[in-house]
């Protein structure tokens, strides 16, 4: 007897939808792109229909998703320490950036920022393209103004916030450093200013 399928591991609808926040396309932008309707393309995602072929490959083209990522096992990549890329372009100032996760990834940046004492990311407020930004600081102390709110974060607390709201930070501390991981999701398009 021929155990049953189980279509759990054929689901392909949550890597369409997260290829598709990944994009930062909505449903009506996918649905104008491959003529089909928001409807049917909900109902994709959420594994409650099949398309044909000839529809999967429309949208996955007009999400930007290679087909074959669909049905491979995602990569393992590891970054070892020494290997890890050197950032340039990012806002801040007597600090080292570095890029922890594949210059590749598609659903998460992760860098770490060794910051001198009293360094910072400037006065001016800026904004990343992405949608979610986490500042987790792993020694030191550091002061985030997020568009005028300031909040002091500490060794092991985390904020998250949008990486669209317009913000800044810089160590507290004149005389100490600092070691912060940004999380952004999802990825940075293109981390292009590594080394």
């Amino acid at each position: 007897m021929v155990p049953p399928v189980d279509e759990g591991l054929f689901a392909l609808g949550p890597r369409l939808r997260r290829a598709r926040g990944v994009s930062r396309l909505s449903l009506t932008d996918v649905a104008a792109r491959t003529e089909l309707t928001k409807g049917f393309l909900s109902r994709v995602e959420r594994d409650e229909a099949s398309p044909s072929v000839q529809n999967l490959l429309r949208i996955c083209r007009a999400i930007g998703l290679d087909p074959a990522e669909l049905f491979g096992r995602p990569a393992t990549t590891v970054v070892r320490a020494a290997d890890r890329s050197a950032m340039t372009g990012l806002p801040g100032a007597n600090g080292i950036d570095r890029l922890i996760t594949p210059k590749h990834e598609r659903y998460v940046t992760v860098l770490e920022s060794i910051v001198a004492p009293a360094g910072s990311a400037g006065e001016a407020l800026y904004a990343l393209h992405c949608e979610t930004e986490v500042c987790f600081v792993l020694e030191g102390e550091i002061e985030l103004d997020l568009e005028g709110e300031r909040i002091t974060v500490g060794v092991g607390d985390a904020v998250t916030f949008g990486a669209g709201v317009p913000h800044t930070w810089r160590n507290a501390s004149d005389s100490d450093g600092a070691r912060v991981l940004w999380i952004l999701a999802p990825a940075l398009p293109d981390p292009q200013g590594s080394e």
